[in-house]
């Protein structure tokens, strides 16, 4: 391989590709994110794109780590990854803990709560750091054959890119690309590099075999098609060969590559070749020793035939392990093996893990292409594995389980233990976003009436409530609870899965029913998560009726239950930790809620009761927004979302959206906030569940902030009755109504909304309602009422301790105050406000604050400077909210030159010679 730049031999017919390659590596080394992917037929040359790729990062002094899929372990997890931090992991402790987990998983030889997700973050922020001094590659090989968990962890990177100067290239066969990635690459854009490797021409096959003839050049052209690997193989056979190789078909090479392959491992040496065949059942990387161990015979003889490999070129050596030249090569080494020695050989790879405590799922890997049916021990191996590795790889798991209940006897005593693999198999394809098979497989469970059928029914309507199918699951636990005694802890916890079924379904009536027939019999049991579970679902079915006091009393009631629950307790009642948080949030009790999240989130964590997290991180966010933690909740929100995908929950999905719309708007404005209002909308959600009234809610006041009056009307006025939200609803359209001139129904609505946040008493909703009335006498020009409203608000948004709000009511305040020449009083809630929206990362609201105080100061007792332009107001604008000039004129679509003019005529007439005094200036 030639360095960077370099034309050698190899790059006969590749320089398109390698210039393209070169471009992205320039836009790492300038601090860019790139991916390239590259795709092409099996032997066509990907492998030595992605060589040269490494070449040419290290030339220009970039960190390098490439890993390969292998088409033998796909049941494996993060084999590619494993490989590709392989020697990353000795050299550098500071990674030691994600790349620990990240072993872990592939080995699973640690405890199987392991949360996936977590580990995805954790192998960014390795990313992260290492591309953070100087740059960084990373290299995927063969992901066509990359196992299930590798390629959702590409997915995540690709999705959720480490936010550093780095480049992650792969590569796949042109007909086997893998799931999710090409959508990942698209929404990559312009970041994105596709490179497509097709058959060498006629013209580079001369060019690269220049001391053989023309005629020779045609033949080797039509017998191989071009392909460069099939190419070096047959260099150097005789006209006879090629000849006979010209009618195969050169559409599918891999077929006549594995022959041809096969062909030279039947020229070695027996003893060469046989443990060529123990290496290819071994692993790509082999291990002598392992080798030696499934090859069998004297002790040091299969060393010395790894060295004859090797030096022949059959191997590579690679550290202390063996690797074959190609995948192929190995392929067909693995084929060539007589198929009954083949599974004695993994018999004997499986015993020498066993016998050593190896790998758990090196062990499984082997274990399962060794086993025969009725096998008992394999089937507790399999078990085992797939326990280990259910969080972290799911499907996998699956995969395990589906093997172990194929190999497991067919007989009465193992009906049980049918029973429990079919359990483990249902929550397993739950966790990886299978729903369809998980519910098919629970009806089977439940059917069987066996003694595991009360917790199939509970997970199968946790399932039909993933799947949106409430009606179906309100039947199945309606039809168990007929079938279960009076009392108990699983009447309890059916009895508080069926009143969340309700409130999903808007049947608050029903939902406090069964709520409250869950307290009663959750009291008997003495299981204090059971008690907190129910008074919790009765709290938020209570806030949903908006009962404000018999909320409270539930909710203190719950969380005094959930602070006594031991941890492992807790964990079979973690979901009801998001809904009594939702309440408390509700109720402002926002140091509850968040002890609780902290506690929940970490358990679900270490747990990996991955299946909570979205819920968990949801409430986690709106608590930020709440709080005025801007960023903080988009953090939260997007993970939640991250987690739902995962897992193809498309309700937390859209929820996650949802809690994203407020802190979306208060940081980047209407036009990012209306992208996401669209998703949210065209998700087609908003119309299910206790949460489509919040939906609602946050679709108005985002169209509100963009200048659409009408649309949010559209939203607040559709004449659905929910209560916990009217008082909202009703200052939202007010707010639209004043806006589009119809001021008697503003009027109307602001007196409704006051009306709603007294009857409940709690002072956000009063804030809320305060602020917009304000607003609707301020549109009438009624600036005394006005103010008097917007103070109201401002004493009842710091109660309720909801800061980036408060600052929203202080902003019209100073408005208002500016309006009747109370100039200093208006700076003084406007430097207020600054500080909250500053410290809430509410970056448009600091942008927006930022212009009316410019407006302020044109406005005010000054020395009689002109006042500023719109555009020059734009621009300084933007510079208070941080932008650079280059980001300004990207934003405004300017030249760099024209900001600075403008903004150099903007210093004059403020009298200020820099943007620390600009900013001090507006401040003032």
């Amino acid at each position: 391989m030639g360095g960077a730049g370099g034309r050698g031999r190899d790059h006969v017919g590749r320089c398109p590709q390698l210039d393209r390659i070169d471009d992205a590596l320039a836009a790492v080394v300038a601090g860019s994110f790139r991916a390239v992917a590259v795709r092409g037929e099996p032997g066509i040359g990907k492998t030595m794109l992605l060589a040269e790729l490494a070449d040419r990062a290290e030339g220009r002094a970039l960190v390098v780590h490439a890993g390969r899929a292998t088409e033998f372990e796909q049941n494996v997890p993060f084999g590619v990854f494993i490989d590709a931090f392989d020697r990353l992991r000795a050299t550098n402790p500071g990674d030691a803990e994600p790349l620990a987990a990240l072993t872990a998983a592939a080995a699973g030889d640690r405890p199987p709560q392991l949360d996936r997700y977590r580990l995805f973050r954790g192998v960014r922020a390795v990313l992260e750091r290492q591309a953070a001094e100087r740059g960084a590659v990373l290299i995927l090989d063969d992901l066509h054959w990359a196992d299930p968990a590798s390629l959702q962890l590409t997915e995540y990177l690709l999705r959720r890119p480490p936010r550093a100067p780095l480049l992650i290239a792969l590569a796949h066969r042109s007909a086997q690309p893998p799931p999710g990635l090409a959508d990942a690459l698209a929404r990559l854009d312009s970041a994105a590099v596709r490179l497509t490797v097709e058959p060498l021409t006629m013209a580079e096959i001369a060019e690269l075999l220049p001391d053989q003839p023309a005629r020779r050049h045609r033949l080797l052209h039509r017998a191989t098609g071009g392909n460069p690997l099939y190419l070096n193989t047959l260099a150097d056979a005789d006209e006879q060969t090629l000849t006979a190789l010209v009618g195969q078909p050169v559409a599918a090479p891999e077929r006549v590559l594995l022959d041809v392959l096969s062909t030279e491992l039947r020229a070695l040496d027996p003893v060469l070749r046989h443990v060529a065949h123990a290496a290819a059942v071994v692993g790509d990387a082999a291990e002598p020793e392992l080798v030696g161990w499934v090859a069998g015979g004297p002790p040091g003889s299969a060393a010395e035939a790894l060295d004859g490999l090797s030096r022949c070129g059959m191997l590579v050596a690679d550290g202390p392990r063996f690797r074959f030249r190609h995948p192929l090569v190995r392929a067909a080494a693995y084929w060539d093996t007589p198929p009954a020695w083949r599974t004695r050989a993994h018999a004997r790879a499986a015993r020498y893990l066993r016998d050593r405590h190896g790998s758990l799922l090196m062990l499984a890997h082997h274990t399962e292409r060794s086993a025969q049916p009725g096998d008992a021990a394999a089937v507790d191996t399999l078990a085992r594995a797939a326990v280990a590795s259910r969080h972290a790889a799911p499907a996998i798991a699956a995969r395990l389980v589906e093997r172990a209940l194929e190999l497991l006897p067919d007989r009465d005593e193992f009906a049980h233990r049918r029973d429990e693999l079919r359990m483990l198999l249902a929550r397993t394809l739950g966790l990886s976003g299978e729903l369809a098979r998980s519910r098919a497989l629970l009806h089977e469970v439940i059917q069987a009436d066996g003694p595991g059928r009360t917790e199939a029914v509970t997970f199968s309507a946790v399932v039909h409530r993933l799947l949106g199918t409430l009606d179906e699951a309100r039947a199945l636990l309606t039809g168990e609870l007929d079938r279960l005694p009076g009392t108990g802890a699983a009447t309890a916890q059916a009895l508080v899965e069926l009143a969340g079924v309700e409130i999903l379904r808007h049947d608050l009536g029903a939902a406090r029913r069964h709520a409250a027939r869950a307290v009663e019999v959750a009291a008997g049991t003495g299981n204090p998560a059971v008690r907190a579970a129910a008074h919790a679902v009765l709290a938020l079915g209570s806030l949903q009726a908006n009962e404000i006091a018999a909320a409270r009393g539930h909710a203190d009631r719950a969380a005094w239950l959930l602070d006594a629950t031991p941890d492992t307790l807790l964990l079979t009642e973690l979901a009801i930790v998001a809904p009594l948080a939702w309440v408390d949030l509700h109720l402002q009790h926002h140091d509850r809620a968040a002890r609780h999240l902290h506690r929940a989130i970490e358990l679900a964590t270490g747990s990996g009761l991955t299946h909570s997290m979205p819920y968990l991180l949801i409430a986690d966010a709106c608590l930020h927004a709440r709080r005025g933690r801007a960023a903080e909740a988009l953090t939260a929100a997007d993970d939640a979302r991250e987690y739902a995908r995962i897992m193809h929950a498309a309700e937390a999905a859209a929820m996650a959206d949802v809690a994203r719309l407020r802190p979306m708007l208060w940081c980047h404005g209407p036009k990012a906030a209306l992208a996401l209002a669209d998703r949210v909308s065209g998700a087609g959600r908003p119309g299910l569940g206790w949460w489509s009234a919040l939906a609602r809610v946050g679709l108005a006041e985002v169209y509100l902030a963009a200048g659409r009056a009408e649309a949010c009307l559209a939203q607040v006025s559709d004449g659905d009755v929910d209560p916990a939200t009217a008082a909202y609803r009703s200052a939202l359209a007010a707010v639209a109504a004043a806006e589009l001139g119809r001021v008697a129904d503003g009027h109307r609505h602001a007196s409704d909304a006051i009306n709603h946040a007294v009857r409940a008493g709690l002072t956000h909703q009063l804030g809320v309602a305060h602020e917009a009335r304000a607003r609707v006498l301020a549109s009438a020009g009624d600036g005394t009422a006005a103010t008097a409203d917007a103070q109201a608000a401002v004493t009842h948004f710091a109660e309720a301790g909801t800061p980036v709000e408060e600052g929203r009511a202080r902003h019209l305040l100073a408005t208002l105050y500016a309006r009747t020449g109370r100039h200093e009083r208006a700076r003084g809630e406007l430097g207020q406000a600054k500080a909250i929206f500053a410290a809430g990362s509410a970056t448009w609201l600091s942008a927006a604050l930022a212009r009316d105080a410019l407006r302020l100061a044109a406005r005010g007792p000054r020395s009689g400077r002109a006042t500023l332009t719109s555009r020059e107001r734009q621009i300084v604008d933007l510079v208070t909210a941080g932008l650079s000039n280059r980001e300004i004129a990207e934003r405004l679509y300017l030249s760099k030159k024209t900001v600075e003019t403008h903004l150099s005529r903007a210093y004059a007439k403020l009298d200020v010679r820099s943007r620390v005094d600009l900013t001090r200036r507006i401040a003032r």
